[in-house]
């Protein structure tokens, strides 16, 4: 018998991200293989218990208060008092800094989306010493799990960590993406799903959109999270010719989220930098045409479904591959669907449960 813990002190059950989708879909696809006498433990912070999870016979919630002091470090306080009163369990979290102490007695994945912060992407530049502490702390942990090879590799180069130390548990689909019927109005011509910040590029599709010389009028849709770009990116749009630009700040559900994919005649993803890339696969599922950066973790999930671009090149051969991929006809829904059953929850689930499973 072997009991779960999985944590994420990040998580927010009202808002819409990669993360958060992954935290709710593993956990509810996993919960489905475990055996009567298991038993799933989540931690979140205080109101967040995710709705999809809510009435889940054998899951227990622990709720973590929200501190107004100093709330990372008393949260870490209350993790390791957690971790140290339970008996030895599997245990996934993605939480920083980490309960080094009080995890030696279970078998812990420290989740890891990324590894940005050894980048010129860094999150923050707070005395240059984030990617410090999570190298230290990284290989300290027994185990290691992440969302792609590019990752892995990359943890490997920065931190020193061993191969077989690490699990690629890939990010997926959620269920209504192959449940739900392909809608084939497609009035949008262009869209792009990111956070604006540096290292997703927005400017480099502006600049191309700048050149756009084509018979029509181009309809553009990006939607994210403004960190700190998007007013920018709004002045530079606004002298666009040709090409009128509607931004969005966020979406309301994952159905809004895929209705607007097949609205979506193009989906363009000009990122520099990704550990996975969540909204590339998601736009492949729903039959958009795809044109992104040649990026490395791109070509390992994506493989040759779409047309890439080199981000460093000017951004006029982007010009050409949107003029040209708009005048072909969509490609055929049927095409992608061997495609997509590798990103199925329930697989990516069911992959780790039989590894830890193995370890015995």
């Amino acid at each position: 018998m072997k009991n779960y813990l999985f944590c994420s002190l990040y998580y927010k059950k009202d808002i819409i991200t990669g993360a958060n989708k992954r935290f709710e879909n593993f956990i509810y696809h996993f919960s489905k293989l475990i055996s009567s006498n298991e038993k799933i433990i989540v931690v979140v912070k205080s109101g967040n218990i995710p709705i999809r999870l809510a009435e889940i016979r054998n899951i227990t919630f622990v709720e973590i208060p929200k501190f107004k002091f100093l709330d990372r470090f008393q949260s870490y306080i209350c993790l390791g008092r957690l971790f140290s009163k339970n008996k030895e369990m599997v245990i996934v979290s993605d939480f920083m800094p980490i309960p080094l102490k009080s995890l030696m007695k279970h078998n812990h994945y420290q989740l890891i989306h990324d590894v940005r912060n050894f980048t010129i992407y860094q999150r923050t530049k707070l005395l240059n010493t984030a990617h410090k502490i999570q190298k230290y702390q990284w290989k300290k942990v027994k185990n290691i799990m992440t969302v792609s090879n590019f990752s892995k590799s990359q943890i490997i180069k920065e931190c020193g960590i061993k191969d077989k130390n690490i699990f690629v548990s890939y990010n997926g689909l959620d269920d209504i993406y192959y449940n739900k019927k392909p809608n084939n109005k497609r009035d949008i011509d262009i869209t792009y799903i990111a956070t604006f910040e540096r290292r997703k590029n927005h400017k480099f599709l502006i600049d191309a959109l700048s050149h756009y010389s084509g018979k029509n009028d181009l309809n553009v849709l990006l939607i994210g999270k403004d960190l700190g770009l998007m007013d920018d990116i709004k002045n530079i749009s606004n002298q666009l010719v040709k090409v009128k630009v509607r931004f969005e700040d966020s979406i309301d559900s994952e159905n809004q989220i895929i209705d607007i994919y097949d609205r979506t005649k193009l989906f363009v993803y000009p990122s520099l930098y990704e550990g996975f890339g969540m909204p590339l696969i998601e736009a492949i599922s729903r039959n958009c045409k795809i044109i992104c950066s040649d990026i490395p973790v791109f070509r390992e999930i994506a493989g040759d479904i779409p047309d890439y671009f080199n981000p460093n090149e000017s951004p006029s051969v982007l010009t050409k591959k949107i003029e040209t991929a708009l005048i072909k006809n969509a490609q055929k829904f049927s095409s992608n669907i061997n495609f997509i059953d590798n990103y199925r929850w329930s697989n990516i689930a069911e992959k780790f449960y039989l590894h830890v499973k193995n370890q015995n």
